[in-house]
């Protein structure tokens, strides 16, 4: 499905200013707080007018602003899914399924069973919403949504205010809404490991303008958003195949290229599957040849790029098989080692030190 927006909205003293277009399937939205992710939902979704916008959605023309036409929400064919479910709580899950028009219909059929199955909500039919947990809730707000029968799904941050497990739970439901109904999604999050998780393409907000757009994981390796940087909180972001488990050592080996593996925290990821995972530049120690009687696991042959001079830091640009990897150095230690560009080296990077951030 493809989306392609010019937008020009102000809230107060706030001020929208974007263009993007993005065939998605999934489009992820990323930034921090306060830097216009909501608005543009809303004003996608039609609850909010902006002063200049052009919006298409496939080949249909939702809004054209000032003097032209503007759909109304409810005739957009769009389902926005909040932080909070927004569930009638005097009615039933049924109930609340059906009450956009035409889904009480559609519950019943073929197609809706899909929904129930996907969203695992069958068996809470006939409970009251009042009983549901958190992320019970969040998946029936999703199937509410995915009954109206959506050209396109809006998700507001829906893991936001569940915990880790929930939050977990309801990121694989997304992810077999994605797969298995083939729904496309506008999906906005501060979360780096949901947008490699879930998205397909990335939309990076800053103050309410576009800060970059990519593919997620390229987007991320190199923030080039202030804001978006520390919300990545790593320096080295990696999509590698998994090779094995060593459940004994408590590690998983990653390919790294070159017959290299990384050794990262145990996983359960199957072999030949994809982890994402991460790490500070300054957790890689770099030494002129292999150490010995060491106890970090990755000790791997670099090579360094490029080199530059941050302030009271030096950012080392490293090839690591078939990698890049940024390491962080002190003025001091590259002149001991006397690195250049060019230079061959060992990086050692200690497994606890790499954070896995799901896999995809």
């Amino acid at each position: 499905m493809q989306i392609a927006a010019r937008i020009q909205h102000r809230v107060g003293a706030f001020s929208l200013d974007v263009e993007f277009a993005s065939s998605g399937p999934v489009l992820g939205v990323f930034g921090a707080s306060a830097s216009g992710k909501t608005t543009l939902l809303h004003v996608l979704a039609g609850l909010a007018q902006p002063a200049k916008a052009e919006i298409r959605v496939g080949e249909r023309l939702l809004c054209h602003r000032p003097g032209g036409v503007s759909v109304p929400p409810e005739r957009r064919g769009l389902a926005l899914v909040s932080q909070d479910p927004l569930l009638f709580p005097h009615r039933s899950v049924r109930d609340n399924l059906g009450y956009a028009p035409g889904a009480a219909q559609l519950l019943e059929s073929e197609h809706g069973a899909r929904i129930l199955s996907v969203l695992r909500i069958a068996p809470l039919l006939e409970r009251g919403v009042r009983n549901l947990s958190g992320g019970e809730k969040q998946r029936v707000a999703l199937g509410r949504a995915l009954l109206s029968d959506p050209k396109l799904l809006l998700l507001d941050e829906p893991t936001s205010s569940l915990d880790a497990e929930l939050a977990r739970e309801v990121l694989a439901l997304l992810g077999d809404v994605k797969r298995e109904l083939r729904t496309p999604m506008v999906f906005v999050t501060h979360k780096a490991a949901e947008l490699l998780a879930l998205a397909d393409d990335c939309l990076v907000l800053e103050n309410g303008r576009v800060a970059a757009q990519g593919a997620p994981l390229s987007v991320l390796q190199r923030p080039r958003a202030t804001s978006v940087a520390s919300l990545v909180g790593v320096d080295n972001l990696l999509r590698l195949r998994v090779h094995a488990h060593d459940v004994a050592a408590g590690v998983t080996l990653l390919e790294i290229g070159d017959a290299q593996t990384l050794a990262v925290p145990l996983s359960d990821e199957p072999p030949g599957s994809w982890e994402h995972v991460g790490f500070y530049a300054d957790e890689i120690l770099l030494c002129l040849e292999l150490p010995k009687g060491l106890s970090a696991r990755n000790a791997l042959p670099a090579r360094t790029l490029r080199l530059d001079a941050i302030g009271h830091e030096v950012l080392v640009e490293l090839a690591v098989g078939e990698q890049r990897l940024r390491a962080r150095v002190t003025p001091a230690a590259a002149r001991e080692l006397a690195l250049r560009e060019g230079c061959e080296v060992v990086a050692v990077i200690k497994t606890s030190s790499i954070h896995r951030l799901g896999g995809a």
